[in-house]
Formats: C-alpha cells, structure tokens, sequence
C-alpha cells in the first residue's frame, strides 16, 4: 500500500509546477492595495530627508531640471549626467522630466520628491502583485500576495527608494510591470489597444533606465509561463515590442548623436578595467550578490576602490562565484524546460543580473545595491515557493476562504512574516541613515574605512562643517578630522584628485594657507588634469594675489574641461572685459633669449611666452618658425591657430587646423578649433559637422 504522505507530497509539488493552468483564483486587488500601502509605509520615514548623494548632479546641480517646463525640451536632448561633465552615454530624460515637472510646482521642495519615490514604488508593487497572481493564476494568491510583500520589504531596495535620483529605476520598474500586464491582456483579449499600451509602456521604461531592456528581454518567459506556447511562439508574440526599443535607440543617436558612453579614466569607479581581473571579479561579485540578497546587512551606498579589491582566477571567491553561477544557469534552464516555479524565478534573477554582471566585465565597473533592484524580485519568488515546499505547504489547495487557508498553513505564513519583519526593521532603519549627506557618508565610514570615495565625501562633509562653524576651536576640529579623512582616501588610492581638490579647499577656507592651497590645487590637476574644480580655484588664489594673467589662463582650462561650469565662465569674462584673456600659462612661459640653440622647440617656448603677455601677433610668428624647423608640431599648430583666432584671423586659423587634420584626421584639438571658429562665423551646418566628428572620435 502506497505511503499516503508520500502521495501528497507529490501531490503538492506537482500543482507547484503547474503555474500556467486554467486559474482557480480571481485577480485579489484588494490585497494588492495592501501590499501598496505597506511599501509606502516601509518608506514614509524618507518623505522628511534632504537631498542627497546623486541628487545634486541629477536634480539641484541639473540647469535645465531647474528650469521646470522650460528645460524639459532640452533635457530630452542630454546624457543624464550632462552637467556634470562625464558622458557615460547614459539617456534617461523620464525621470529628468519628472524632477523639471516638480521643480516647477515645487520650488526646489526635497520632501514632495521623496513623497513621489514612495509613491511610484508602491505603485509599482501593486502592479507587480496583480502580474504575479496572473502570472500564478493556479496558485492561492497568498503565494503572489508574499512574494511582492517580500520584494516590498527587501532592504536591498533602500538606494532606490531614498536617493530621489533612484526614480529612474522605479520608473523603468514600473513601466515594465505595465508592459507586461498589457502584453498579457493583448494574449487574452486580441484587443489592439492592449498590444499599443504595451508597447508605449515598454518606450515609457527605456526612457526611464537603458536596463529596461532586460524587462523586454523577460516577457517571452512571462509568456512561456502563462500560456501553453512553444519558445519560438513567445519570441514571435515579443516581436512588437522591439519597436519600443529600437525607437528609442534611433531617439538616443539622433539627440545625444552616440549610442555609447565615454568610459573615465578613473579607477574610484572604474577599479576592474584590468582584462585579467575583469572576469574573476565579475564571478566574486556574482557570489556577493547572493550573500546580500540573503543577508542585506551591512548596506553600504558605496562599494567603489578599494571597498571590494579585484581578484583572480587564484581567488575561492571568483571559483565559489564561478561554481555558483554555473550550477544556478544549468538550474535554471532545466526548471524552465519544466515550467516550475523556480525556472521562472530564477530566469527572471539571471536576466534582470545581465546589466550588474555586463557593467563589470564591460567597462569594469563598481557594484551597486541599486543592480539588484529587479533581480531580488526572482530572489524573492524563489523564497516564498522554497517555503512552501520546505513545510509541504499545499499552495494549490482549494479553500472556503483565505481566513481558513491562512488557518491551515499556519506555520509558512508564521516562517515568512518572520522575514518580511526582518527585512521591513532593517528597511526603516537604513532608510534613516538616507538622511542627509552628512548622516549618510558618517554611517558608511563604519564600513567604509576602505573606500577611498566614502574617506573623501566624509571629509567633505566636515569641511563644509568647519566653514559654517563660528566657534574657533571647533572649526580647526573639523578641519583636522577633514584633512584626515582625505589623506587617509589618499593612502588608499595616492592619484585621486578630488581629495587633493578637497585638502586644498580646507587650505583656502578653513585655515587659510595659500602656499599650500596651491600646491593641493596643483596635485589636483596632475592627478586629474581634467577636473575643472582645480583650475577654477587656482584662478581664484592667484586673481587674490594680484596675477590676474594667470587667473584668466585657470578659468579658461576651467572652461575647458567643463563647458557648462558657470562660476569659471563669469570670472573669466569679467577679466576679459578688461582686456585679459589667456590661454598659455604665464607661470610657466619662461624663455632663455640667450640661448644660441633657437630650435623649433625654442620658438615653440617663445610663442607661448608671447601669448601668455596677449601679444599674438608675435605668438604668430614664432609658431610658425617653430613649425617651419619641426616635423608633425601639433602643439604648435594647434596654439598657431588660437592666435589667429584671437586675432580674428578666422581664415587663417581654419588654414592651419586643415592642414593639421590633413596629417591628422582625429585630433581632438583641431576639431575642436574648427567647430568654435565656425561657430563664431555663424555656419551653424559646419560647427556641427565638426562636434559630430569630435563625439565620433571621444567615443572610439
């Protein structure tokens, strides 16, 4: 005779693995209004916090967000960290829009854009619960109900939902929960209205967050799993949707005129870009999702260098990482093949990861909590089917009620509101640490002790505490905890220049020491020679000294390294207006008239010196010596060409930048030059065609 406990075990694995049966189950809205309200709750405790982190380069640092409705046409031709000078390449104008459209009726009011993070993330847990109990029409809602509950509690979600500039990835979230729905009801239905939605819904979210499209990427699987389609149906029935997302890349390339990114020369964010490091970190960074997904403790808003050092193929980790991956894909495909429930979490985990993982092996890039915003979505699916199959949990069971089907399995609602407990104290906790900047980088330096980033905002943070402080004793406090703090950053990594920036601040503001002020602004620019802050302070130090030749040559290497900084701008034409303007830096245009050796490299020396005393004309003339007695002097055709400019000559400097790029098709410097100069001639058709080809060569 057959174990009768035995057969009900079977019994209720089998039903586990039937999710795409004929439903049992109306769709429960009022338990999705539930699940809203306890995700807004979890998250109500942020709608009081500051603008932090990200915030300042996405909302109050963003010119055109600042302008409300009037920067709106405009932000949709941008990359998304346009004013701050890096073009990663990134086109997100939904969530801009939406801080223009808050700026506008708002006034700057932090808390309006905390209450709409909330807002939208409680919506887009609703939508995920009435897409699950579709999704699962077989199984007792209480399955779907606990397993976006979970997702909702999930304390990896805190830098989404507290860092306002996170509405880009709630934004991408919710709008591929709508794509999906419609894309389901255009199954059912065959309306065409359900099938444009979808689509719009699926544009609506690449607007949103370029990984949208591994949202795209999921709806064969939703469809695998809803109905009894082979793979190639699913991905015949996806097909529409790809015009939602080439739309928005021939968008992308028309307005920002790139489809990629310029990857930085920094190591802070950038710490894998090793060929040899790049695929073992990824594995070791693979394993340490894992571990925080299942224990989200300690959460950090920073993991860049060194928090989390590169490995090799020699590290436990990258193989623990590698064994793992691997035996989680084959998993998968097999659970899929079957259609169980674990198929469908743990293709939607693998998919939903491809940005974190590609990120690393791609660009080298740091990890980041926010990567697992949609991925902890598969985690968690998988928890709430493992606990039902750890307490034989009968999920399909038919019942009067859901009062007496909690009644009877007791024990699996007891062992998931455990976690959802834990994870809901953790979640209002480290929201509490979303504060303010100061609160933030103070709690994170507990953990971040080897984060060279998290060491350097921390100074900064008493820096700006010192500057404010009336009380003597306190203020030379602070700046010793802020010097400190930036040179132990510096230990950690000895090239970054932001700390130099912040020391040589300290030096200028808080314990004034010009000499050493000055040297740090210096470091700065060797370290970093492309960070604007450096020149732009330089040029405030000397213009206070007197020198204001040398204050005019650091607001315009300011200006050059950062187009949109306005405070370098103002600076350098007010010096203008009264006659200064230079471009060769006179503290180092020193020439030795003596010398019998007048080589190209003499006259090279002596055009500069010319330049950097505004005589162009004579600048003129020995850079074309120096270019008569050289081979290939870019330098010095390049500076002969600003001269003529200065002096007008606009015919003549487009003479020598042609010649230039005639030997030099990709200098930057040369299309750079003529872009200006056509500009300044007013043919707007050929400035552009040389921008076009200066984004075309930067990009390469």
């Amino acid at each position: 005779m057959a174990n009768p406990k035995a057969a009900k075990k079977r019994i209720i694995e089998t039903k586990l693995k039937t999710p795409s049966a004929k439903a049992v189950y109306p769709l429960k809205y009022g338990w999705g209004i539930i699940i809203a309200l306890a995700a807004f709750l979890l998250y109500a405790n942020t709608i009081g916090h500051d603008y932090v982190l990200d915030d300042s380069g996405a909302i109050t640092g963003n010119r055109y967000v600042q302008q409300g409705f009037h920067g709106i046409f405009n932000l949709l031709q941008v990359d998304f960290w346009h004013f701050a000078n890096v073009h990663l390449g990134y086109y997100r104008p939904l969530s801009l829009i939406t801080f223009a459209v808050e700026q506008h009726f708002f006034h700057g009011n932090p808390h309006v854009s905390h209450f709409f993070n909330c807002l939208i993330f409680a919506l887009s847990v609703y939508m995920l619960f009435i897409l699950l109990n579709k999704i699962f029409n077989s199984y007792h809602p209480v399955f779907s109900f606990m397993a976006a509950l979970l997702f909702a509690a999930h304390p990896i979600h805190t830098e989404i939902v507290s860092n306002i500039k996170g509405r880009d990835e709630l934004l991408s979230f919710f709008n591929v929960m709508l794509m999906l729905w419609f894309a389901l009801k255009y199954i059912d239905s065959k309306k065409i209205i359900h099938l444009i939605l979808g689509i719009f819904f699926c544009y609506l979210a690449m607007l949103s967050k370029e990984t949208a499209l591994t949202g795209v990427m999921l709806l064969p699987v939703f469809l695998y799993y809803y109905k009894d389609f082979t793979v190639i149906e699913c991905l015949k029935k996806s097909l529409p949707f790809a015009i939602a997302v080439i739309l928005f890349f021939i968008q992308k390339k028309y307005l920002l005129g790139t489809l990629s990114g310029i990857i930085p020369d920094d190591i802070v964010n950038y710490p894998y870009r090793q060929g040899r490091i790049k695929l073992p970190t990824t594995f070791m960074l693979f394993a340490f999702c894992l571990r925080l997904l299942i224990v989200p403790h300690p959460l950090r808003y920073d993991y860049s260098f060194n928090q989390i050092p590169a490995v090799g193929l020699s590290s436990g980790w990258a193989w623990l990482g590698i064994i793992l991956f691997a035996a989680g894909a084959f998993f998968a495909y097999k659970q899929t093949l079957k259609k169980t429930t674990f198929g469908f979490a743990l293709s939607l985990f693998y998919i939903t990861l491809i940005p974190a993982l590609a990120f690393t092996i791609l660009r080298g890039g740091i990890f980041a909590e926010r990567f697992l915003f949609f991925p902890s979505l598969g985690f968690c699916i998988a928890l709430v089917y493992g606990a039902g199959l750890l307490l034989k949990t009968n999920i399909s069971e038919a019942a009067v009620s859901a009062g007496i089907w909690l009644k009877s399995n007791s024990k699996f609602i007891v062992l998931l509101s455990i976690v959802f407990i834990l994870y809901s104290v953790k979640t209002v906790s480290r929201n509490l640490m979303w504060k303010d900047n100061f609160t933030l980088f103070s709690a994170d330096i507990k953990t971040g002790k080897n984060s060279a980033q998290n060491q350097s905002q921390y100074g900064n943070q008493y820096i700006y505490l010192a500057s404010i402080e009336k009380d003597t004793a306190k203020k030379r406090e602070y700046a010793g905890i802020a010097i400190n703090a930036l040179r132990q950053s510096l230990s950690i990594y000895p090239k970054f220049g932001e700390s130099y920036y912040l020391i040589g601040l300290a030096y200028q503001i808080i314990t004034p020491n010009t000499d050493s002020a000055i040297y740090y602004y210096n470091k700065t620019i060797e370290t970093a020679p492309g960070y604007a802050d450096g020149y732009y302070h330089l040029g405030i130090l000397y213009q206070n000294l007197g020198k204001n030749n040398a204050a005019s040559f650091y607001y315009n290497e300011a200006i050059k390294y950062n187009p949109e900084y306005l405070e370098p701008k103002k600076a350098a034409a007010d010096l203008k207006a009264r006659g200064i303007d230079v471009y060769i830096n006179p503290l180092k245009a020193i020439v030795d008239t003596t010398t019998s050796n007048k080589d190209t490299k003499y006259y090279f020396e002596l055009g500069n010196h010319y330049a950097s005393q505004g005589e162009y004309d004579k600048a003129a003339q020995s850079f074309v010596k120096s270019i008569e007695l050289g081979t290939d002097n870019n330098s010095a055709s390049i500076n002969l060409a600003n001269c003529y400019g200065m002096l007008k000559e606009y015919d003549k400097a487009l003479a020598v930048t042609n010649q230039l790029l005639a030997r030099d098709p990709n200098n930057k410097l040369a299309l750079k030059n003529n872009a200006v100069i056509y500009n300044l001639l007013g043919d707007d058709k050929k400035a552009k065609e040389y921008l076009q080809k200066l984004k075309e060569v930067e990009g390469n």
